[in-house]
Order: C-alpha cells, then structure tokens, then sequence
C-alpha cells in the first residue's frame, strides 16, 4: 500500500472515528433526557392513579363521575370483587366498558401494579362519536381490596396516555431527521478536524523520508570511495599481506559491501513510500528469465552443498515489472540459500490459477516460529538477530519483497514453523 493511501486510510479512520463518538454524545444525550422525561411522566401518572384508587369518601371507596371527562382525567375506574363481578364503577367511554373488562377481568393483583394496555376503537357503527375514536393505549392500575363483609376485590383505575405515546413517535420522528442531518454535519466537522490532525504527520512523515533519502544518497559515494579503495589496496599490495591483515581487508570490504547494500534498500523504500517509484508493466514469459535468475545463486548454494530444485511450468506469460519481480526472486533466494543449512534443499516453483499466478520458494532451514510470521515483513526486523548480523542482513529484503508484491496488486505470505523450514509464496493476479 502506498504512503498516500495508507494516509488516506487512517485520515478516513479519524473521520469514522470522530463521527462515531459525537453520534455517541448525542444518542447518548437523547437517551438521558428521554428516560428523564419519560420517567417524570410516569411518576406523574402512576401518582394521579394511586390519588384516585385510594381516594374514600365517608369510609367508603370514592368512585368518581367519568361521563363527561371525556379521558381528560380518568379513562375508567371499577370496583371488581373476587370472581369479576363490577361491583362499582364509571366510564369515560361507555361503548368500550366489554373491552375494559376484558383486559383486566383475569388480574387479580396481590399489591400496587401498573400495566400498559391497548384498548381497541368501538366497533359501533351507530357512534357519532365513532370517527374522532381510536386504538388508546392506556396505563392501568390496580390494587387490592378488602371489602366489610370480608371479601376480597380489586379497584382499577386507566388513564390514557395515548397523547404521550404520540408525542413520543413524534419525537423520534424529529430525532430521526436530526439525526441524519446530524450525521451529516458530524461527517464534515469530522472530515475537517481529521484533515488537520493528519497535517503534522504528513509532514513529520515527509521530513523523515527526505533525511532518509538524503542520506542514503550521500552515504553512496563514500561507500563506493571505500569499495573501490580497498580493492586497490588489495590489487598493488595483496601479495604483501599477511593473513592478517588479509582478513582485515576481507572483513572491511565485507562490512562495506552490506553497508552498501543496506544504503541500497534504504534508498529504494524511500523512494516507495514517496511514491517516485515507477513500474514497467509488461508482458512477458518469466519461465526462462526464472532459470536465468537460478544460476546466480548456483555458486553460493554450491558452496554450502544446498541443492536448488526447480519446478516451473513450459511457459508462463504473466504481466508485470521483470526487474522487480527479478528483485524479489533475488530477496527470495538469498534468504533462503541464507538459512539452510548445509547438505539442504531450495526448491523453486510456478504455476497459475484461474484468477493469478504465483511463485513460491522452498527451503528447509532454520524456519521462522509462528508468532513472527507478520513480523518478519517489517523493516530491520530479523527474527534471528545474531544469525541475521552473521549473514549479513540488515531485516530490509522481506519489506521490500511486500512492496514489489503489492505495488503488483498481489501479495506475499508465509508458511513456516521453527526448525521445519519455510515456504514463501507470492501471489500475482492474472492481468
């Protein structure tokens, strides 16, 4: 993934990750001032109820007059004793009193309850009042009674809060349509303060690509001054050396040369994540150019009596940057010709599916343990430090091996446990 892209990536984080939390702030808000409100609303009805199931006059249960309340105080209010039967009781709505009944004939309550119930409009065709009727949803409450002659009853008691039930939908009607505009308006501040975030990382991040380039080119010259002064050295007075300062001559052109290679890579990443790097896209058949890039490691995994196996298809016409891919064949190679041991085995191979093409390189060596198989694609990350140093790795190859990858709109993965070698394949898609 590119530097921009992946500053793309984190900025939409930030954006996401600031509209969430005030969308949070807000719900939240709304959520406490709601079960506020709702709570002072019931206080209030459940308060109203107990005043008028409680209510005496002379001794007796006060039943109060609803024929003209019209609901506005009491929806209905009935003295039951213990088999049902409406001892007491006045309606608001005559022509509901069946459905009332309905609702509460099976409560028999044994304290203070309060229940919501919804009561269905008349079906009275006859009504006049039929047409401004409708579905009421009302609060009921209900406490025991004990009548003189000792028989057991209930009163019950509804007032209807159908009102509070509309405002309530339209409250969340409102709270929809703030809330969409809300998101809008959160996305925008959200976009705007992640933008300005990001700026002091853009730059801290271009600051430090820029040094790192700088140097990695002005440390070149001076490491080639050096390369090729020992080489001189060694051509007019090697045959005066003792062993040595022959070793010393060795070691320095050896440090030299890794100082080198590691200036190499810095540059080259460098250039990646500015984005400078360009690619030649095109087509080609890698199966030979594959045993080409083969034979120059033939020598080094001679030395270690490694034996280099290839299995690789008669052709293979695949699109992409052959330097590249033939630098991440390189990366490859070495790393494994690297850490296999002696009498050891590399294996090459390439095929193709329907929807990309792959190469994988085999090697039975040191392997890698499985909780550094992300790691490992980190840059100077060694997951053998001492062995990386004495092989002369600076953790670098593997991150640039992910670069050439993705910058193909492929990948690379690794298969691999400690001390059972490993298995790298890098996928390609099929363009």
């Amino acid at each position: 993934m590119k530097k921009a892209d992946l500053f793309v990536q984190t900025q939409k984080k930030l954006t996401f990750t600031y509209t969430w939390l005030i969308l949070l702030f807000l719900v939240l808000f709304s959520f406490i001032v709601a079960v506020f409100f709702l709570g002072m609303a019931y206080r209030e009805q459940r308060q109203t109820l107990l005043s008028s199931m409680y209510a005496t006059e002379n001794g007796r249960v006060a039943v109060p007059d609803l024929s003209d309340s019209r609901g506005e105080d009491l929806y209905f209010f009935y003295v039951l004793d213990g088999r049902g039967k409406v001892l007491a009781g006045s309606e608001a709505f005559p022509q509901n009193g069946s459905a009332n009944l309905e609702k509460i004939g099976r409560w028999q309550p044994h304290r203070d309850e309060f229940r919501l119930e919804w009561i269905p409009a008349s079906d009275d065709r006859h009504d006049a009042r039929k047409s401004r009727e409708r579905d009421r949803l009302l609060f009921v409450g209900a406490r025991p009674l004990m009548a003189d002659d000792g028989r057991s009853g209930a009163i019950y008691a509804a007032k209807d809060v159908t009102f509070y039930f509309e405002v309530s939908k339209n409250l969340l009607l409102v709270f929809l349509i703030i809330l969409v505009l809300f998101i809008i308006v959160a996305m925008r501040l959200s976009y705007s303060m992640s933008k300005k975030a990001m700026i002091p990382i853009q730059q801290a991040y271009r600051q430090q690509q820029q040094f790192l380039a700088d140097a990695s080119h002005e440390l070149r010259t001076p490491l080639s001054i050096m390369n090729t002064s020992l080489d001189v050295i060694e051509l007019e007075n090697g045959e005066d050396f003792t062993s040595y300062t022959q070793e010393v001559v060795s070691d320095m052109k050896e440090e030299v040369g890794r100082m080198s290679r590691m200036v190499q890579h810095l540059l080259l990443l460098a250039r990646s994540d500015s984005g400078s790097v360009e690619f030649e896209m095109v087509s080609s058949d890698l199966v030979p150019k594959v045993r080409q890039w083969m034979l120059a490691f033939e020598a080094v995994a001679h030395q270690k009596q490694i034996e280099l196996k290839a299995e690789l298809p008669e052709r293979l016409t695949v699109t992409g940057d052959v330097e590249r891919v033939k630098q991440l064949v390189y990366i490859l190679l070495d790393n494994a010709i690297k850490y296999t041991p002696e009498n050891g085995t590399v294996d090459v191979a390439m095929g193709s599916h329907s929807k990309h093409w792959y190469l994988s390189v085999r090697d039975t060596g040191v392997g890698i343990p499985e909780e550094e198989h992300q790691r490992i694609f980190d840059r100077f990350y060694r997951a053998e430090k001492h062995r990386s140093r004495e092989e002369g790795s600076a953790g670098l190859g593997l991150s640039i091996a992910k670069w050439i990858a993705e910058s193909h709109r492929g990948s690379i993965e690794v298969e691999s446990t400690a001390g059972g070698g490993s298995t790298f394949v890098v996928k390609f898609p099929l363009v």
